[in-house]
């Protein structure tokens, strides 16, 4: 299922701290992946920057692009059916490209790269490993999602809330004891180890580190990737948040525990345990899981149906009833009215009670007040007697988002 776990988990005005995108240069720019040139003019006025990009036949096409929000010199532009960032990199601009709907977010790894330049020294001098690395990601040898681009130039905050060589202990939902230690890769990568005691140069207890980045929304919130599914998408499965009154809160999606961590030398006493677990579990309801949403819509418009990916009117139709049945056996209030296939391909499920195989569609509904939106579903087809059955059943569920009517 292509769903999209990015957490806007607090609100501009809960942020602490505003949107100042960093300025690139107007001017023209060299291209590794073309003879051609772009023009950057009209950077960076509120938060925008115009492009246009010059063929070697002539012709020409503008766009104007959007400052990622918590970031400095990171653009984004969407198109139908595809998007890309550019990104200020030292001496030069990097351009990703993905191809794929906007609305899947860390479903789809980039397929295209080039790097862009004033100096066309520097953009010749570094022509062939663009060009290796575009053909590593057009190929699929190379997953570069975009989560990693919002890493790179997420706002490091003036003053962390963590200290570094200091020992942390907590304790979590479930009443497991631990310590935490964290660790600066970069300023916006940090290695959290666990279990981890150092005395008298001897390590006590297991140790287990992972890595966290920094989400470019909250600059005192981290992710912790797992591993990438079979759809491919790359999702953020634990987060810590470093809260400002030195008690820090970890939630991990897949045993929905949190884990508190406090000074070390503090003694809690039970009781309070007791209410800082539920103080921690409350601002993880709020911050991490109720506005839980992908992070394109803090500043596009609503996002569109997505586009068609299979063509089979028989699938389709067999969705919509199957959703239509779905809906109301569970009691929902929306009324489902298109169906489009988003995956364009069958995936197979094996499991030691059934064989089948998964389609995803996106489907179209209206509400009571008029307002639609559309949401991601899994569909599966279970195998019997030797073939696929052509009846259609409600596997998983994904996100939803709020999409014009018309």
């Amino acid at each position: 299922m292509r769903t999209a776990k990015m957490t806007l988990c607090l609100f501009l005005i809960c942020m602490g701290f505003t949107i100042q995108a960093q300025q690139l240069k107007n001017g023209t720019y060299y291209r590794t992946a073309s003879d051609g040139t772009i023009e950057i003019f009209n950077c960076c006025d509120n938060e925008k920057l115009t492009v246009t990009f010059k063929n070697t036949d002539g012709t020409e096409n503008t766009r104007d692009m959007k400052a990622v929000q918590g970031t400095d010199g990171l653009y984004l532009f969407v198109g139908d059916g595809y998007f890309y960032f550019i990104a200020e990199n030292d001496e030069y601009l990097e351009r990703y490209i993905f191809n794929g709907n906007f609305n899947y977010a860390t479903a789809d790894p980039a397929d295209y790269y080039e790097i862009l330049s004033q100096d066309q020294s520097l953009v010749n001098s570094k022509k062939s490993s663009a060009e290796l690395r575009r053909k590593m990601l057009e190929s699929g040898k190379e997953k570069f999602y975009f989560p990693r681009l919002l890493t790179k130039y997420a706002k490091a905050p003036a003053n962390e809330r963590f200290q570094i060589d200091k020992y942390y202990k907590g304790i979590s939902s479930l009443g497991q004891k631990s310590t935490m230690h964290v660790k600066v890769i970069d300023k916006n990568t940090i290695d959290v180890v666990f279990g981890a005691k150092v005395k008298m140069l001897t390590l006590k207890g297991r140790m287990d580190t992972q890595t966290f980045y920094r989400h470019h929304l909250n600059p005192n919130i981290f992710m912790n990737y797992d591993t990438p599914t079979y759809w491919g998408r790359s999702d953020p499965d634990e987060y810590i948040y470093f809260g400002a009154d030195g008690i820090h809160y970890i939630y991990n999606e897949g045993n929905k525990s949190i884990f508190l961590f406090g000074d070390e030398k503090k003694k809690y006493n039970e009781q309070e345990i007791m209410e800082m677990e539920f103080k921690a579990k409350d601002d993880i309801e709020k911050k991490f899981r109720k506005q839980k949403e992908i992070f394109m819509n803090s500043w596009i418009d609503n996002p569109k149906m997505p586009a068609t990916a299979m063509v089979d009117d028989e699938i389709k139709t067999e969705a919509l009833k199957a959703l239509q049945k779905h809906a109301k056996d569970k009691g929902w209030k929306e009324k489902f009215n298109e169906v489009v296939i988003t995956s364009g391909s069958w995936s197979d499920v094996i499991t030691a009670s059934y064989i089948g195989r998964i389609v995803e569609v996106a489907a179209k509904a209206t509400w009571s007040d008029g307002h639609c939106t559309f949401q991601y579903f899994d569909m599966i087809s279970m195998y019997e007697n030797g073939n696929y059955s052509k009846t259609l059943y409600h596997y998983t569920t994904g996100n939803q988002y709020e999409t014009n009517c018309q």
